[in-house]
């Protein structure tokens, strides 16, 4: 496992093409924000859990591999890890192609037509350093001849360090199942988030109404991730006693695209019809202390 890497004075990015469009690794001036992959060989059902992967074109699950979409019922592959429902899309288990290589920047894509998704498309990841800054902007272009239901999403595993506290603020907590399905309850939240990572009890939230904001506080500095439109959905979650904390900003709730057209606003359901597009930006900013 050789990354490409991009860098300047501040960041660090190890990006692995081949695995997933994977982030390899995350450092901002030598502190790894995110857990690095240590693995030495790729397997796409089975993945490593560390770095950060696109979640393309729709994040978490779709309720037992079933797609009802525009009157028209669609049967998907379930994932082993996850049967009987599909997980986090189909582009993280995929070979990406590098486009257009330039200095302080690096674009992704990856092309899609077959079984796990009834339309063709493309994804794309952009990678721009600008200083103390780092963006990257998803995107999802929909190649087929029909409407679909399209989502995005950045699934990364921030590593745990000692005296890490995270901050967001959201509007609103859905229930979820045993199968980590939302059950359509929810309650207004009102106060901010805060997740110390010295305490390594099990995370497991899927909240929405979020303002795009993930302040994380490190003895050494702090970072910003701002989250542009549509990534107005987020999920935090970890095992108990794990090395890292999944935070991910999403645009949609899981099984967000089976439910009724009128719940659509609050669930997160995009459509692109053909040719269309949906783009969302995810700005980091370091500070040292």
């Amino acid at each position: 496992m050789q990354p490409l890497v991009l860098s300047n004075a501040t960041w660090s990015v190890g990006l692995l093409p081949a695995w997933g469009g994977r982030i390899a690794h995350l450092r901002a001036e030598g502190l790894d924000v995110l857990l690095p992959i240590s693995a030495e060989h790729f397997d796409p059902l089975d993945w490593p859990r560390a770095g950060a992967y696109p979640l393309v074109p729709y994040s978490n699950r779709i309720r037992n591999a079933q797609l009802q979409f525009a009157g028209q019922a669609y049967t998907l592959p379930a994932h082993p890890a996850a049967r009987p429902h599909t997980l986090h899309g189909v582009v993280h288990t995929l070979a990406w192609h590098v486009l257009e290589p330039c200095a302080g920047q690096l674009t992704l894509a990856c092309d899609y037509q077959g079984e796990h998704w009834p339309w063709a498309f493309r994804a794309e990841q952009r990678f721009v350093l600008e200083g103390n800054r780092l963006s990257i902007v998803l995107a999802l272009l929909n190649q087929g001849d029909s409407p679909m239901p399209a989502g995005l999403g950045l699934h990364p595993y921030f590593q745990r360090h000692a005296g890490l506290n995270v901050r967001y603020q959201v509007g609103r907590e859905w229930q979820i199942d045993d199968q980590y399905l939302a059950t359509g309850g929810f309650r207004q939240a009102t106060q901010p988030v805060s997740i110390d990572a010295d305490d390594a009890q099990a995370l497991a939230h899927y909240q929405s109404c979020w303002d795009g904001l993930l302040e994380l506080d490190y003895p050494a500095g702090s970072l910003k991730l701002q989250a542009s439109p549509p990534l107005s959905h987020f999920v935090a979650f970890a095992p108990a006693g794990s090395r890292y904390l999944c935070l991910e900003p999403v645009s949609h709730l899981a099984n967000a695209f089976n439910q009724p057209e009128q719940a659509w606003g609050d669930t997160g359901t995009q459509v692109l019809g053909p040719g269309q597009r949906l783009e969302a930006t995810l700005e980091f900013t370091w500070q040292r202390r």
